[in-house]
């Protein structure tokens, strides 16, 4: 690795203190820049370096593994503007915080998308990515655009439905970068705030508090992650700290002194019940660095 040219990066970086799982190594190296121009400099020397890379925002959905991440990885968490433009559109940076735009905008506007969105932790940019959301919609619905950083430069790429699926999306390849995007929002005769509201107390009801990463596996096709879990009696089955969920299949918990080793051997342990029982085949939905 080269010589690091910033003063916004530092060495044997902790990362279980910034995920909500709470666990894994350090990162070799952490570059956290301040501003969209930091980040383009900073991306394009990580990826000259011969080590590998990695961008992360929240930390909502990923595992870090025990032994951290040797390479570089690259921070999102300061670029998290918020910009009116004009009428109903907006642009968010993707370091900005899902809950912030929620609220401030969505929720406080009486804008259409508040179903899709309640809940879900994590930054603005790996919601993209992941095109996060539930059965009432997802985020890149409401988009217009969405300005990608890769090896060639910042592309702005107009949204469009063939461009995302559920929980994923092909316009920024893996190791890309999400800087931000332009939202165009609606208005909604329905009361916004009381279906943001009615949706938290729902997951405060069905979902388990705890370290956790939400919903560990997709949803297959026509079913649910939960459901196959549970019917195969997994349902509080532990490693070391860590625990299938009593309320909900399809969470892992970290009880407190779990470790990232923990939360792979009750992953694999899933899939392979599943499998064997069902004959299907579960995808994560976490995803899981260094291991």
């Amino acid at each position: 690795m080269n010589s690091v040219p910033f003063d916004f990066a530092e060495e044997n970086y902790p990362l279980a203190p910034l995920t909500v799982y709470r666990v894994g190594g350090p990162a070799r190296l952490a570059l956290i820049p301040r501003n969209r121009a930091e980040a383009i400099e900073a991306y394009a020397w990580m990826l000259d370096q011969d080590l590998p890379k990695l961008v992360l925002g929240g930390g909502s959905n990923v595992l870090i593994a025990d032994d951290g991440f040797p390479g570089i990885a690259l921070f999102t968490t300061k670029l998290a503007g918020l910009e009116h433009l004009d009428d109903d559109r907006y642009y968010v940076e993707g370091g900005g915080v899902l809950d912030r735009l929620l609220q401030e905008v969505i929720v406080a506007n009486n804008y259409s998308g508040t179903g899709g969105l309640t809940g879900i932790p994590g930054s603005v940019g790996g919601a993209i990515y992941m095109n996060a959301g539930t059965v009432n919609g997802s985020i890149c619905q409401l988009m217009e655009s969405v300005d990608v950083l890769d090896a060639k430069g910042v592309t702005t790429v107009t949204m469009d439905a063939s461009l995302y699926s559920y929980r994923g999306q092909t316009f920024c390849p893996h190791g890309a970068f999400i800087l931000g995007g332009h939202f165009t929002f609606q208005r909604d005769e329905k009361d916004q705030k009381a279906i943001y509201d009615h949706y938290i107390q729902r997951r405060k009801e069905k979902q388990p508090k705890g370290n956790s990463c939400g919903s560990v596996f997709k949803n297959p096709d026509g079913d649910h992650a939960g459901r196959l879990i549970e019917g195969c009696g997994l349902k509080g089955t532990r490693r070391g700290g860590a625990v299938i969920s009593e309320l909900h299949a399809n969470f892992i918990l970290n009880e407190g002194t779990a470790s990232s080793s923990d939360i792979l051997a009750l992953i694999d342990l899933v899939k392979t019940t599943v499998l064997d029982r069902y004959g299907v085949a579960l995808h994560e939905e976490v995803k899981i660095i260094g291991s």
